[in-house]
């Protein structure tokens, strides 16, 4: 997956349409060039390699490729559900859910996945004892 932060975002305005070696793009838009070997690359930005095996990136085609990445729509997801990281979808919480108070407005609930049953996490805001309401 990747992220960029957003002056990374606005930084890809300033890429030309030319050949950038990933150090050069690295330096453009400020990360590390491993970012872009490890994330970029083999997340598929366009790309090509020459004869000797370099990989060279085409400035304005990465920056049209990563603002469509980054407009990537969140999973919203509903009461009672979180997001299975085995299934790779958001799931139905089932079991027990352990609630654990990580600070004064976070709390992680803990249940299982109702497809695959693997344990299954979910941050929320905070309820506190006085509040009734509890999940399903």
């Amino acid at each position: 997956m990747v992220r960029m932060s957003r002056e990374q975002i606005i930084r890809l305005g300033r890429l030309l349409c030319m050949h950038y070696r990933p150090s050069e793009l690295a330096a453009e838009i400020g990360c590390h060039v491993d970012t872009v070997y490890r994330s970029f690359v083999p997340s598929g930005c366009p790309h090509q390699r020459d004869e000797k095996g370099h990989i060279w990136i085409i400035g304005t085609e990465f920056a049209e490729w990563a603002r469509a990445v980054a407009k990537r729509k969140r999973i919203p997801l509903g009461e009672g559900e979180a997001y299975c990281l085995k299934c790779r979808a958001p799931t139905r919480m089932t079991g027990h859910l352990t609630i654990k108070p990580t600070n004064r407005y976070l709390e992680l609930v803990v249940g299982e996945c109702s497809e695959c049953g693997t344990k299954v996490h979910r941050a929320r805001a905070r309820r506190h004892d006085n509040d009734e309401r509890a999940d399903s």
